[in-house]
């Protein structure tokens, strides 16, 4: 579902863009945003991208299940002043750097809406609430691949909106 998850993530952020609220490093930020909530999963795309030592893999499977704590806002929250911090200590000014962070939370709420429309779903407001939004479209499945090419059909109609 990475691409799917890129993908989604891409959509907002042209969407943004069209509307001239995407910072500098937009992109950038969203798409990465869009896909960190997997950094808990063997085949999430950044994790392949870090290729762990298999040494470290292993904790880092047992100490982060796939949807466990980087699947709640609260992680999405963290992941966003993080990224705020990073901005501001990068020298940027406070409109591009809260800008950034907010590119960071969209990003990371984007995954979660639409590993939400999974049969495993997401608890969102885990350790706090242990209630799980799901739905019915499986990863990989045609469902997927429907809603994939349904994004594709979303990029175009940004790509066309006259404001």
């Amino acid at each position: 579902m990475g691409s799917t998850h890129a993908m989604g993530g891409f959509v907002i952020w042209f969407a943004l863009e069209r509307a001239h609220l995407s910072p500098p490093l937009g992109i950038v930020v969203l798409v990465i945003g869009s896909l960190l909530p997997d950094i808990d999963h063997p085949h999430g795309t950044l994790r392949q991208v870090m290729d762990l030592p298999k040494f470290l893999a292993q904790p880092v499977n047992e100490i982060l299940p796939h949807r466990g704590p980087t699947h709640t806002i609260w992680a999405g929250i963290s992941f966003s002043l993080l990224t705020i911090g990073l901005a501001a200590w990068a020298g940027n000014s406070l409109l591009v750097t809260l800008g950034t962070g907010l590119a960071m939370l969209i990003g990371y709420g984007s995954h979660l809406v639409l590993d939400s429309l999974n049969p495993s779903g997401v608890k969102w407001l885990s350790p706090w609430k242990d209630s799980k939004l799901h739905g019915p479209i499986r990863t990989g499945s045609r469902g997927e691949e429907f809603f994939f090419y349904g994004l594709i059909v979303a990029f175009i109609l940004a790509a066309l909106w006259q404001y």
